[in-house]
């Protein structure tokens, strides 16, 4: 896709078609240095609303006509660094509708170098656009930063990462935005492949006879009723003297039509983006190993497509997983749960000090918080505290819902030894609680439902509408936090 382009100056000459942009935190507190750019022929003033924008200049700088705006970032109830990413993901819209060709963003050096990576993360995710399917494609705005210093070497070094990192949150997106007859199982798992190669991991793809040999029965089954056959997708980055083995786990469900339980026509849409957990794993995995973090880290990604045909299973069907434990399925729209149950015992074989995993499981976290907000639950308090922390200086929120056990009761069935579904209350509990089932007590877990976030078609702050790539910067940041890296 062709994203805008984002670059740090340290002085400005103008070019015919800029849009200029000075901060103020507030009406009374500017974030630049009036000197940087030159004489503006008219005061410098802050929009009179807290978050506002306004226009005080259109005409020549040094004889090139130029844009000048200038913009608040205190707006009501959102942090800081957010508003200013959205700022400037508002101006890149502006950019391109008015036909501007560069936006430069004056700050000082003063200032932290968090709001140089906030106008980056508003360019880079700001401005992304999933065009490959238009006829008519424009093209991208390059956005300066004009800095009035001289970044040293650890700040030049957290942008470079930084911008890394956001180029894989994009990758994440492109995958989720394609359509379900381009992205199956088969095509998922070839992605990560060549993603994994590029990144450095160490990539294994177990087809429909590994994953029959390795008996994991839920993942057969969710995926028996696709003429595109099931695949698991293991990532491996591994470092000498690692601080420790954190395992990511993610849901791959390429489409999801609910099986016999079938979802109405309208709720199949987003469907495409249930395999959001899947994409969110790999590419944190994949921006983890590029920087070579010194931690040990495993994503294993089930991927598969749950489809209705005459072979597809059924409700009241049983289910043998890897683990032995049966399960009768009470509703095949369900599924993720199903084909997490194989993966999570995989990965608890393996004994990580870290276990998280991630899935777009149910809508009861999205009524129980909204689309804006992912749901966790887990057994470990520390992990627990940690993502929640991390996710919210990422900009990606995470609230904790109680793992209340007694609400195991509802999963118990005669015939099986768990069933797949609750009760209709605290569906989002319950799905945590299926899950548990199948990862050891001593072992730091921690379940994160992104069904909110990872599934919202519209706007989330400077996020445009479509794919969201949710979590791939708070699991980058828990590993470099987790390997002892700042």
């Amino acid at each position: 896709m062709a994203n805008p382009i984002f670059e740090i100056i340290d002085a400005y000459q103008p070019v015919n078609g800029d849009l200029l942009i000075f901060p103020f935190l507030n009406k009374d507190t500017p974030l630049f240095d009036e000197g940087t750019v030159g004489t503006i022929p008219v005061p410098i003033d802050p929009p009179t609303e807290p978050g506002g924008s306004k226009t005080i200049y259109v005409g020549p700088l040094k004889g090139e006509k130029c844009v000048v705006r200038t913009v608040r970032i205190d707006k009501k109830f959102i942090p800081l660094s957010e508003a200013l990413k959205q700022k400037v993901a508002d101006h890149l819209k502006i950019a391109q509708d008015e036909g501007l060709n560069r936006i430069i963003i004056v700050l000082k050096s003063s200032e932290s170098i968090d709001l140089v990576k906030s106008c980056m993360e508003g360019t880079i995710l700001g401005g992304y656009k999933f065009d490959r399917y238009l006829s008519e494609k424009k093209d991208p705005v390059t956005v300066n930063c004009l800095y009035d210093g001289k970044l040293n070497k650890t700040e030049r070094e957290e942008i470079a990462l930084y911008q890394k990192l956001y180029t894989w949150v994009n990758t994440a997106r492109d995958m989720l935005n394609e359509p379900p007859s381009v992205i199956n199982p088969v095509s998922l798992a070839q992605r990560f492949q060549e993603l994994g190669k590029q990144a450095g991991l160490k990539v294994t793809v177990w087809d429909e006879k590994k994953i029959k040999k390795e008996k994991m029965g839920a993942l057969l089954a969710v995926g028996q009723g696709s003429s595109s056959p099931p695949r698991l997708v293991i990532g491996e980055h591994k470092v000498r003297s690692a601080k420790g083995h954190l395992i990511l786990v993610g849901k791959g469900v390429t489409f999801d039509t609910g099986g016999y339980c079938l979802k109405p026509a309208d709720a199949q849409i987003g469907m495409k983006y249930d395999m959001a957990g899947a994409a969110a794993c790999f590419c944190a995995a994949c921006a983890i190993s590029q920087a070579k973090l010194p931690i040990n880290v495993t994503v294993i990604t089930p991927l598969c497509e749950n489809a209705i045909s005459s072979t597809a299973y059924k409700t009241t069907d049983i289910i043998v997983t890897r683990s032995g434990k049966s399960v009768q399925v009470d509703n095949t729209d369900a599924e993720g749960r199903l084909i997490l149950a194989d993966a999570l015992d995989l990965a608890s074989e393996k004994r990580p000090d870290w276990l998280v995993d991630v899935a777009t499981l149910t809508g009861a976290c999205v009524v129980a918080l909204g689309e804006d907000i992912a749901g966790i639950m887990g057994q470990s308090r520390e992990l627990l505290d940690l993502i929640r922390e991390i996710g919210n200086s990422e900009g990606e929120l995470f609230w904790e819902l109680p793992l209340h056990l007694p609400y195991s009761e509802q999963l118990k069935t005669e015939s099986a030894d768990i069933k797949n579904i609750g009760s209709r209350w605290g569906g989002s509990i319950t799905g945590a609680l299926f899950l548990k089932e199948f990862v050891p007590d001593d072992i730091p877990w921690v379940h994160a439902d992104i069904a909110g976030p990872a599934v919202k078609e519209e706007p989330l702050g400077h996020l445009g509408k479509g794919a969201k790539g949710f979590g791939v910067k708070t699991l980058f940041s828990l590993a470099r936090r987790l390997s002892g890296k700042k």
